[in-house]
């Protein structure tokens, strides 16, 4: 078997945005993350029991449990599993996660509906991927012991200190990549989300960006930053153009607290559009017209006009991919 090393090569991105583009690139994606995200998270909640909803140290556990097996697998069905869990378990998901690791095989039935990335299949079994993030999220359970989880979080000053928090456990560490945990912290804790777990400490400047390929390939596309971090592979073909999101995610904070106080919803809004609008392989792609205008459930919340919502400020850098 042939091994390829991995070398990070540091690139100009092309075309940059000048800074009133920046300026109009960022409020845009702000603004399809401020509709969008709390969809997101109300779909999520609005599928769970009211009385999981109404009790918040089971709420932010049950979103850590989807943290845990939203890395490395499609996020729709990683959400979708974690309400089955906790169908299957019911409360004792929380109350007794020693007797739920015990019964872990009852999770055969839904092995199936979780899917993970190809690249980790080819190494793991999906069923055996999926068994380690539900017993690593148990396990943590019984770590914690008899503490509340939502008062640990609510002593915490700052985003910040509360990802710290969950850091400084080596099982979480292990299980969780920063970009998780940035993510799971702004779900739980960002003003606009609905659930704030700070209790009103946490102002929405003060959250860092998760970033991910997807929010990294906007910022590159656009001309939003001026270098790109990205893989430079001896002998991988095409695969050289693929951004190392991890190693640019500063910079891309730093132009996006240039010209925005909330970075989460900008994040979020990014990967929409990363997701939806600027495929990687670009079939498809809305950049003058988009195939799906006419069967888009959110055109009209974010103000779409049947074409990709950057088109008027992007410098179409096209050649950086997500994956």
């Amino acid at each position: 078997m042939e091994y390829h090393v991995i070398n990070l090569v540091k690139s100009l991105v092309g075309k940059e945005a000048s800074d009133s583009e920046k300026a109009h690139l960022i409020k845009i994606l702000w603004n399809v993350g401020r509709v969008l995200q709390p969809l997101e998270i109300n779909q999520i909640i609005n599928s769970l029991p009211k009385e999981l909803v109404a009790d918040k140290e089971k709420l932010i556990r049950f979103l850590l449990l989807t943290a845990f097996l939203d890395q490395q697998a499609d996020s729709p069905s990683a959400r979708s599993t974690a309400i089955k869990i906790h169908q299957i378990f019911g409360d004792e998901l929380f109350s007794k996660p020693q007797e739920c690791l015990i019964q872990i095989n009852k999770l055969a039935t839904i092995k199936d509906e979780y899917k993970i990335s190809p690249a980790i299949g080819r190494v793991l079994p999906r069923f055996g991927w999926f068994i380690l993030r539900v017993g690593g999220f148990l396990t943590y359970q019984m770590m914690l012991n008899k503490s509340r989880l939502s008062e640990k979080f609510a002593g915490c000053k700052t985003p910040k200190e509360a990802i710290m928090l969950l850091q400084s456990n080596p099982l979480v560490e292990s299980i969780l990549r920063e970009k998780a945990v940035r993510m799971y912290i702004s779900w739980i804790g960002h003003p606009d989300l609905g659930i704030d777990v700070s209790n009103g400490k946490w102002h929405k400047s003060l959250f860092e960006m998760p970033v991910d390929g997807h929010v990294g390939k906007i910022f590159s596309r656009t001309g939003l930053v001026s270098e790109v971090v990205h893989e430079g592979k001896q002998h991988s073909g095409g695969r050289w153009n693929i951004i190392v999101a991890s190693k640019m995610r500063v910079p891309i904070q730093e132009v996006t607290n240039q010209y925005s106080e909330d970075c989460i919803m900008v994040d979020h809004g990014a990967f929409q559009i990363g997701i939806n609008c600027c495929p990687d392989n670009l079939v498809g792609i809305a950049c003058d017209v988009c195939p799906r205008s006419s069967v888009c459930q959110i055109k009209s919340k974010i103000g779409c006009k049947g074409y990709c919502m950057l088109h008027d400020f992007c410098k179409r850098n096209l050649v950086w991919r997500a994956y």
